[in-house]
């Protein structure tokens, strides 16, 4: 079997766990499985979905038991690689969407810039991404930087002031208002990444954050979408008129590999009129 990642045609299965930067395991196989970013999965759904997420970064393996699996082996036999940029994920999210993307490890060997907790990492700077990703005109408002892809997740640093915001106490934690504004963000940085042209508008129409513990000003933040719209990054974009198109956005935040909220957000995208 070809586990040439780069290959247009692979199919999910690979033939070894070496094959691919993130391995998805049937949860029974784990113990018997050795690999730095193994991720277990139930069912064909679950599989099918961190597929999705992952694009060609992932692969499914079954070893020499996969007749104990054969659903999970006819899928990855005849499935492509993902939902390539360029296709939509079509369904509403799975159920337990932020518990399948915490799955993935933050520290992984495809990330790219300053997306470790290490002492050398914590000490090189943050770089802003451009204000028009995040539709800010002033620089200082934006709180997203050293932006990366891995497959369709995206991943973002995060700063934690802004002149916008002007709280009248200090605080040890991160303020929620400011952690809604991270996550508006890295949703509408994340959607112009995947293909949305810059000259047209978002409309939030949902928005639910759940917390899990406080998020700390004195640690570095990584924050990671994923989102159900993509437009194809080679070719012009495909809608030239204000249609308007429905789309969900998951989003993730974490400090020092634990996982520290989560939150859902729906939204229309149309263009802006000329």
């Amino acid at each position: 079997m070809d586990s040439d990642s780069s290959h247009p045609e692979r199919r999910v299965r690979v033939a070894s766990p070496e094959a691919v930067p993130f391995l998805l395991v049937p949860e029974p196989l784990l113990p018997d499985v050795e690999h730095p970013c193994r991720i277990p999965v139930k069912d064909v759904e679950e599989a099918e979905f961190l597929a999705a997420v992952l694009q060609e970064h992932c692969g499914l393996y079954l070893g020499t038991r996969a007749s104990e699996f054969p659903a999970l082996a006819d899928w990855a036999d005849a499935t492509p690689l993902g939902v390539r940029v360029g296709d939509a994920w079509k369904r509403d999210p799975p159920e337990n969407v932020s518990a399948l993307l915490s799955r993935i490890p933050v520290r992984n060997p495809v990330s790219e810039g300053r997306q470790a907790f290490s002492e050398a990492e914590q000490a090189r700077p943050l770089a802003r991404i451009d204000p028009v990703l995040v539709h800010k005109r002033d620089p200082a408002n934006v709180l997203l930087a050293n932006a990366c892809r891995v497959g369709a997740l995206q991943q973002f640093n995060c700063f934690t002031e802004s002149p916008e915001f002007i709280f009248d106490h200090p605080s040890g934690h991160v303020q929620g208002m400011l952690l809604t504004e991270l996550a508006r963000q890295a949703s509408i940085a994340a959607i112009h990444g995947v293909g949305l042209p810059l000259d047209w508008s978002l409309i939030m129409t949902r928005l639910s954050l759940e917390f899990r513990r406080f998020v700390r000003n004195d640690v570095p933040i990584i924050i990671r979408t994923f989102v159900s719209f993509r437009l194809p990054e080679w070719a012009e974009p495909v809608r030239s008129v204000g249609k308007r198109s429905r789309m969900w956005i998951a989003v993730q935040g974490w400090q020092e590999d634990t996982f520290c909220f989560s939150g859902l957000i729906g939204a229309l995208s149309a263009k802006e009129a000329s």
